[in-house]
């Protein structure tokens, strides 16, 4: 996908790209929806590991912000299952405190990069960012 030529209220160039927001805490998941929406990417929304892999298998995102900790199927489980099926997919762990050897080692099974609760919202932009050109610079 190409950037979009818009720009968003603050001025800055409007991005695209659509992002999968996966995370049980509903708070946690409208909040990071909501600020990346506010970047220009379109957003979806699952609540649990089992939703997760419906809409990135429907949808074939090009971001899954990943929970670790989700019912039903966790943030890894997930990982394992749809990093081979969707190989241009940039996954985003999203791990709290005491996750973090967990998160590294998801680097080891696909994920692009993780990111620590409480969010940095610029990090977490900055790395949507980065994860959408480098896929940009391998498509065919």
């Amino acid at each position: 996908m190409e950037p979009d030529q818009g720009t968003n209220e603050g001025g800055e160039k409007r991005e695209s790209g659509l992002v999968l927001v996966a995370d049980d805490d509903r708070r946690m998941r409208s909040a990071l929806s909501r600020f990346i929406a506010s970047k220009g990417y379109e957003v979806l929304e699952a609540a649990d590991g089992l939703q997760t892999i419906a809409l990135a298998r429907e949808k074939a995102p090009d971001i899954i912000l990943l929970d670790i900790k989700m019912p039903v199927k966790n943030g890894l489980e997930v990982l394992k299952e749809l990093a081979p099926l969707l190989p241009g997919t940039g996954f985003i762990i999203v791990t709290g405190n005491g996750d973090e050897e967990l998160a590294r080692s998801c680097l080891g099974l696909g994920a692009f990069d993780y990111v620590p609760k409480p969010v940095d919202l610029e990090i977490l932009a900055h790395t949507i960012k980065a994860r959408l050109l480098v896929r940009r610079q391998t498509a065919p």
